[in-house]
């Protein structure tokens, strides 16, 4: 799940400095195929997580309950948000006749909607291997997640934030 989202991720940044219609095209191909994964990723790491549960720690342990939240939430975020308005920007980059992304095109990849879903999905795994190493009580766990949460919105405002000053900067890269 770890290196599905961080493939995403390079996906999604090398889609955002593309200057041409080609590369968005190939890297939205690659990101719509990796976030097709999560599901089967969430599946391979919530076998052997349940099985920890039951043998070992139990459902009375915070960390676990609260991590477990954020798995299924993460697993959420990719097939609901993220893999339809991928497709939307495949489809797009497909019908495009250019070689210049259109404005729509650039507008299709810097989806804010679509930024944040990937940046708190980035995030809670963060926040989920933060909770495994040190195992914090509840108000520990929620602060931890909730921190998560705020810095995966302030990393898509951050990324989206300084690509729209290169791109305004530079009126020649796009239409």
């Amino acid at each position: 799940m770890v290196m599905a989202i961080a493939i995403l991720a390079l996906s999604m940044l090398s889609m955002l400095h593309a200057k041409d219609t080609e590369n968005i095209k190939r890297w939205s191909g690659l990101a719509v195929k990796i976030d097709g994964l999560f599901p089967l990723s969430t599946l391979i790491i919530i076998v052997p997580a349940l099985y920890l549960v039951f043998s070992t720690w139990g459902w009375g342990t915070s960390w676990i309950n609260v991590s477990l939240a954020a798995l299924l939430g993460t697993s959420f975020l990719g097939p609901v948000i993220n893999l339809r308005r991928l497709k939307g920007i495949l489809a797009a980059a497909e019908a495009e006749t250019d070689d210049i992304p259109s404005i729509d095109l650039i507008n299709k990849v810097r989806d804010g909607v679509l930024w944040n879903s990937v940046s708190v999905m980035s995030m809670l795994v963060v926040g989920i291997l933060f909770l495994m190493a040190v195992k914090l009580a509840f108000f520990g766990s929620l602060i931890t997640m909730a921190l998560a949460v705020a810095a995966g919105f302030g990393m898509a405002s951050f990324v989206l934030g300084k690509t729209g000053q290169e791109t305004s900067s530079n009126p020649v890269s796009f239409r």
